[in-house]
């Protein structure tokens, strides 16, 4: 699974937590968007892909299936040599995948141009508020020390103040430090308690590392908008569970001190330092809104956050259940797909890449043996593994390149689409052979089955010779029926 897949399918799923939270975001607990996120980072830093039938993906393919014919068939090739090549195969247009190397090479320059300086930015900026934050003092008054005698953590803990900021900040993960502006008033132990509160919380919870490992997806993901949105919509959430958590702390009749609290910390505002935790965040009123609106989860505002939990990852951060998918028929009964024959007569044709083929292991030969007329004649199929296919079309390619340098040299010019009854290869239309063969290559990564040899005889992987003996290359349409190699 490459970048792009990962990215596109992190989209899907930060879609749908944005609507889900958008719909719930004042009727459910705070710490089910923090999960949800956790899911999405998950998503879009690990390949990771788990089939499930219960997968959005899933349906998409059904619905594929339903409105697209499950077969497919290429009309016959013949070739006779070079110079004088037969009729190229028809090509099918594809996008981005497969392309040349050459025309992949930018965009993968431009994708770590990207990443590298969306990372210096966020590394140069934190460098930077750490060095300001390392001229701040220890505090050393009566309240502070309590504070810290009164709520003990594994990890040694540091209040500090600074002149260089004017809201509460955290930052840290090993050593957490509490950083306050200078000017806080120590007398007014009330907002303290909320300020302190609401630091500690993010120091039990390890939101420094949640924000780094946010701070990487967008790295990584940068070209992608929605990306960019759940880096916001996830930071909000991380102050909002927080503020939740302080006014189940401090009691439902504390709402209106707690709100005064954070309005008086985001007049005095300063800019928000990456990677640390900072109490006076954006989006200021919708945390107003969110403490006045906040009650006692129910029995049923949980029931609907867990049911969200596991919903939502089953359903958009899964693949689709390719494994479980079966013919109406029998089990043994699958569908291959005629991809390109030679010299075989329309009637079998037609038989082959349509009809319900039979299919059974010898455990003889280890081999496979199928039938496409309801068991009345068998072949015997091996299949190219990944690593034999890919081996054979690097060669294809130096081929492919010998042919059309040889046109070249005959007409002196790039190659023309054809001359008279002869086919003359040039190099747009050897690049579209070989994505063609890539996208081959694809599927038998994905499960697909191309034969390599019937009854003992090999099968050309490329456009067939034109001869008597009856070659095919199928590829399995149901993955059910694949080898593991």
């Amino acid at each position: 699974m490459d970048i792009l897949q990962m990215s596109l399918l992190g989209a899907v799923l930060i879609s749908a937590v944005v609507i889900v939270r958008a719909l719930t975001l004042h009727k459910l607990p705070k710490k089910t968007f923090l999960v949800l996120w956790g899911v999405v980072i998950c998503r879009l830093l690990i390949p990771f892909s788990i089939p499930s039938r219960f997968s959005f993906y899933t349906s998409i393919d059904m619905l594929k299936r339903a409105v697209t014919e499950t077969t497919a068939f290429t009309a016959p090739v013949k070739t006779t040599g070079i110079p004088n090549m037969g009729a190229a195969p028809a090509l099918e247009h594809t996008i981005g995948i497969g392309a040349p190397v050459v025309s992949v090479l930018p965009v993968t320059v431009i994708w770590l141009a990207g990443m590298c300086a969306c990372a210096l930015f966020l590394i140069v900026a934190y460098i930077k508020c750490r060095r300001e934050f390392q001229t701040a003092l220890p505090v050393t008054n009566n309240f502070a020390a309590h504070w810290l005698r009164e709520h003990p953590m594994r990890r040694t803990v540091q209040i500090k103040q600074s002149d260089k900021i004017k809201a509460p900040l955290t930052y840290g993960i090993f050593r957490p430090v509490v950083l306050l502006p200078k000017t806080t008033d120590w007398t007014d132990e009330t907002r303290l308690r909320h300020i302190l509160t609401h630091e500690f919380v993010h120091i039990k919870r390890f939101d420094a590392l949640t924000k780094l490992l946010l701070a990487s997806a967008l790295c990584i993901h940068w070209f992608n908008p929605l990306v960019w949105l759940m880096y916001v919509l996830a930071n909000r959430d991380l102050e909002l569970s927080c503020d939740e958590t302080v006014v189940q702390t401090f009691g439902e009749t504390m709402k209106s001190a707690y709100a005064m609290t954070l309005i008086g910390l985001e007049e005095r505002k300063n800019r928000l330092p990456p990677l640390c935790n900072n109490f006076s965040q954006n989006a200021m009123e919708e945390r107003i809104v969110s403490i006045m609106k906040m009650k006692k989860t129910s029995l049923i505002g949980m029931i609907l956050a867990l049911a969200l939990i596991i919903g939502v990852p089953a359903v958009f951060a899964t693949s689709a259940n390719t494994a479980g998918q079966t013919d109406d028929q029998d089990p043994s009964v699958r569908r291959l797909v005629l991809l390109r024959a030679a010299n075989i007569d329309d009637q079998t044709a037609r038989a082959m890449s349509g009809q319900a083929t039979m299919s059974i292991f010898d455990q003889a030969t280890g081999k496979d043996r199928i039938s496409w007329d309801e068991g009345k004649t068998w072949m015997t199929v091996e299949w190219y593994s990944y690593d034999e296919y890919k081996t054979w079309l690097e060669q294809e390619k130096e081929n492919l390149q010998a042919v059309v340098d040889y046109e070249q040299s005959l007409t002196g010019e790039k190659g023309r689409p054809v001359s008279g009854d002869r086919f003359v290869w040039n190099q747009g239309l050897m690049d579209e052979v070989v994505r063609q063969y890539e996208r081959v290559l694809r599927d038998i990564k994905n499960g697909a089955l191309v034969t390599k040899s019937i009854d003992g005889r090999d099968v050309d992987a490329s456009m067939l010779d034109d001869d008597d003996d009856v070659m095919m290359t199928f590829a399995i349409e149901n993955s059910g029926f694949k080898r593991t190699w």
